[in-house]
């Protein structure tokens, strides 16, 4: 089941059903599954799919039983009515926004594809430890929207990612279960200013929050797709075009560290919580090795077998105060 954030016209923004070229609306669906005659039950209604995690086990049964009825209601034909109206939408007529708006933490892994490694820093440099940064959330974006940056970023790179998305919460996590704390997957663009990577700076110091923290940094989506639809999240395909030519293409069991190690090591530190994003690392291919940077105007699209394609436009704008 592949899970969207939506927002359909001038409507409030709602989770959702990805089903062939249409969006069920979660909660809708939901609640058509109460018996007749009875009011639907408040437990049924998530504002957003952090609140859908946050009820685990349950929050997924209902949804799949949502779904089932779903098909089944819409897949007979000549099937019209203010009900359907209601719950199913064309999906090229909404707005898909990115599938976790404000999760509690985004954490990232750097240098974690041996070949990425190797691009910017030699095989001699594979690390022994996860490397771990943070994006803030005002950094993330969805599909369709614009990496926003000021004339004064001139080397913007790329690096596609999978995310895994937390489902339920744990601390001191062990690599054996660790699996068990994954609600599923999504796609994460770690959008970086390379002008940070410690090459002027006399101790060489990257400065990982200006790099990578900036705000439209973290584009995200299309969907959040439950884990029981990839069997090996290691050997999935991560490709990266920019204009229509591909940079990035590699697959994930280049990975030095394999998720389980990933989450057991972070939630010595941290406690994982339902709708945290851990984005993996990225192949090679990234604009720091080839020095084709990004630019106003790109179109930058990434793909990862069995979730989909995330497309972001890059728009330089100039520097001035805002307020709200």
């Amino acid at each position: 089941m592949k899970l969207v954030m939506f927002k359909p016209g001038r409507e409030k923004a709602r989770p959702g059903i990805l089903w062939k070229d249409k969006i069920i609306d979660l909660n809708f669906a939901c609640r058509t599954l109460n018996e007749k005659g009875k009011p639907p039950k408040a437990e049924v209604f998530w504002g957003n799919l952090v609140d859908f995690l946050q009820d685990r086990e349950k929050a997924v049964r209902r949804a799949k039983q949502g779904m089932a009825r779903g098909e089944e209601d819409f897949s007979a034909k000549g099937r019209s009515s203010k009900k359907e109206a209601k719950i199913l939408f064309e999906a090229e007529k909404v707005r898909l926004l990115a599938p976790l708006l404000n999760p509690p933490k985004i954490i990232c892994l750097a240098r974690n594809y041996v070949s990425h490694v190797q691009e910017v820093a030699g095989l001699s440099a594979l690390p022994t430890d996860t490397l771990i940064f943070m994006k803030p959330t005002t950094s993330i974006i969805g599909p369709e929207e614009n990496i926003v940056v000021p004339p004064f970023c001139r080397k913007l790179d790329h690096e596609v990612e999978l995310a895994v998305v937390i489902g339920r919460q744990g601390r001191f996590i062990p690599e054996e279960v660790a699996m068990d704390h994954v609600a599923g997957y999504t796609i994460l663009n770690d959008v970086s200013d390379r002008e940070y990577t410690g090459q002027k700076d006399s101790y060489r110091l990257i400065n990982w929050f200006f790099m990578k923290g900036q705000d439209t940094f973290a584009p995200l989506g299309p969907c959040l797709v439950l884990k029981d639809e990839i069997a090996d999240p290691h050997k999935l395909r991560l490709r990266l075009w920019v204009n229509g030519k591909l940079r990035q293409d590699s697959e994930g069991e280049e990975m030095i560290f394999k998720i389980p190690q990933i989450l057991s090591r972070v939630s010595q530190f941290v406690t994982l919580e339902p709708g945290d994003i851990v984005s993996t690392g990225t192949p090679v291919g990234t604009s720091f090795s080839t020095k084709q940077y990004l630019k106003d105007g790109d179109v930058v699209e990434c793909e990862i077998e069995g979730i989909g394609r995330l497309r972001n436009f890059v728009r330089v704008e100039e520097a001035v105060y805002r307020k709200k």
